[in-house]
């Protein structure tokens, strides 16, 4: 992503900090979003026998950091505490 960023810098070189800011955090939130569904979706085949290979293999195809992986998976976990109102 800082990649794009960079290219955005060069095509744009007038953005202010301010709406460059604002882009690079509305671009994180389309990639979290687009990525919610299969990482729900890979922590649940990932429960089932033999189900690693699933995680690992989406890893290997999207060259995911994992660090990542585990941001997104540890947003999502404390949303859905959230949800869940008091015990």
């Amino acid at each position: 992503m800082a990649g794009e960023i960079a290219r955005l810098d060069g095509r744009l070189p007038g953005l202010d900090d301010k709406h460059r800011a604002e882009i690079t955090q509305t671009v994180r939130r389309v990639v979290d979003k687009l990525l919610h569904a299969p990482t729900v979706r890979v922590k649940q085949l990932a429960a089932e026998p033999g189900g690693a290979g699933y995680a690992d293999a989406l890893r290997t195809l999207f060259d995911l950091d994992p660090e990542t992986v585990a941001a997104v998976s540890r947003a999502e976990d404390s949303t859905t505490e959230k949800n869940r109102g008091p015990a």
